[in-house]
């Protein structure tokens, strides 16, 4: 049987040495035994949680959010995506363009 397979967007948290980055290793580990395959969005970009903290406005938070959409279609397409960073904005953009 074929390992399922979804686009993923780990987050700013979950780069080595932030926040959440022993989540990401656990997550690898989970997908290993569910034999789950979690293909990185190539260049993705911050999600804009961080920027909604800094009173950034809706606007500019939506648009970085779909950047990381778009190029989880581009590049996976058919995918769906998941994210292992708690403050991911993205689901936000999905269901305003949605």
């Amino acid at each position: 049987m074929a390992k399922k397979q979804y686009a993923f967007y780990p987050g700013c948290s979950s780069q080595k040495g932030a926040s959440a980055s022993n989540f990401v290793t656990s997550i690898g580990t989970m997908c290993d035994k569910l034999d789950i395959q979690l293909n990185e969005i190539p260049d993705w970009n911050c999600c804009g949680a961080s920027i909604g903290y800094g009173e950034g406005g809706e606007l500019p938070r939506l648009a970085i959010s779909a950047r990381n959409l778009a190029l989880s279609e581009k590049h996976l397409p058919g995918q769906d995506m998941v994210s292992g960073c708690p403050a991911a904005g993205w689901p936000r953009v999905r269901q305003w363009i949605a």
